[in-house]
């Protein structure tokens, strides 16, 4: 429910469903979060169980049903903005729609650099 099932180390902490790096964090409770890079949202505007805070040691934590404080921001787990799983899996929030979509374009190029890469020829 609050989308901590990232692989746990020394696995990368790639997304199994659309292979993008994300921001992987331990929680208190032995689990791993895949929390989306460099994105930081106003804490009111993500959905109960989905805000994240992550500790100065690294250690994530979800607030669950809480209320935020005004004007706390707080971490969005990628699997809110992974593009490979479909919005009934996701429950998805418009707001996200443009995370998605860059997600999709980033998810895309990596494969097209992928498959040019392994097009290449073998010159010694």
């Amino acid at each position: 429910m609050d989308c901590a099932d990232a692989p746990n180390p020394p696995a990368p902490p790639i997304c199994p469903q659309c292979r993008l790096v994300s921001d992987r964090h331990p929680t208190y409770y032995g689990a791993y979060v895949l929390l989306e890079p460099g994105l930081t949202a106003p804490a009111h505007m993500v959905p109960a169980w989905h805000r994240w805070y992550v500790d100065a040691d690294g250690t994530a934590w979800n607030s669950g049903r809480d209320e935020p404080t005004p004007g706390a921001e707080c971490r969005v787990p990628h699997r809110l903005a992974c593009p490979g799983l479909t919005l009934e899996e996701v429950g998805l929030w418009r707001w996200l729609d443009a995370v998605r979509w860059e997600n999709a374009r980033r998810a895309q190029r990596q494969a097209d650099e992928e498959a040019f890469l392994g097009r290449l020829p073998d010159v010694g």
